[in-house]
């Protein structure tokens, strides 16, 4: 092996470790972005079940009990 062939090699290698630590940089900076944006969506869910509670508890009783009909339903029939 000449010493360009080595140079070269050290050089690939060199440029391979460099393009993965900044492709893992760029992907944990979107997993942070992702995860925030994630919290905001669940927070902002949670506010407005909240608020319908408060505001129609009928209509958010009769869904939860339809919902759970459902996957009851659900559930029994794949158990045949």
């Amino acid at each position: 092996m000449s010493d360009n062939d080595k140079f070269n090699g050290k050089r690939a290698r060199d440029l391979a470790i460099e393009i993965g630590e900044a492709a893992r940089e760029k992907a944990e900076a979107a997993f942070g972005v992702a995860a925030e944006a994630t919290e905001d969506a669940i927070e902002d869910a949670h506010v407005y079940m909240r608020r319908q509670m408060r505001e129609r508890p009928l209509a958010v009783l009769g869904a939860a009990v339809g919902v759970g009909v459902l996957i009851g339903l659900a559930m029994s029939n794949s158990r045949r």
